[in-house]
């Protein structure tokens, strides 16, 4: 019997575990997402490079902060992808190229999109 209680006391922390990652990673792909959205494609359209390059700079942030976490729990072939995206987006901006960047942040910010529905907890995910 204590061997039952034990294996549902870690199945238990393992289940709440994963929630408060999905909870946690749900709201900050959210956020950068939206950041990408609606502040830095406006930057790079509007040409204001300076102001593009420092809000690159806070996004490669805190994507890697989110990155350090979801190593534990995502697969790390889908963010490599995002980090791809990411890099080929900094040299757009770097590069000053309006056209490049704004696709590629589109993209960006799409990838994110899908990482959320992707890695969800559902039953199309589970199967």
């Amino acid at each position: 019997m204590r061997d039952l209680v034990v294996s549902a006391a870690i199945v238990a922390f393992l289940i709440g575990g994963w929630l408060i990652f999905d909870s946690y990673s749900d709201h900050k792909v959210g956020q950068m997402s939206d950041f990408i959205i609606s502040d830095i494609i406006p930057q790079v359209e509007a040409e204001n490079w300076e102001e593009s390059r420092k809000m690159m700079t806070s996004l490669e942030e805190s994507w890697r902060d989110y990155k350090s976490r979801a190593l534990f729990f995502l697969n790390n072939e889908e963010l490599s992808e995002i980090e791809y995206c990411m890099i080929k987006a900094e040299k757009y901006v770097n590069a000053e190229d309006v056209s490049n960047s704004s696709g590629e942040l589109n993209s960006l910010a799409g990838q994110f999109d899908f990482l959320v529905a992707r890695e969800k907890i559902t039953p199309e995910n589970i199967l």
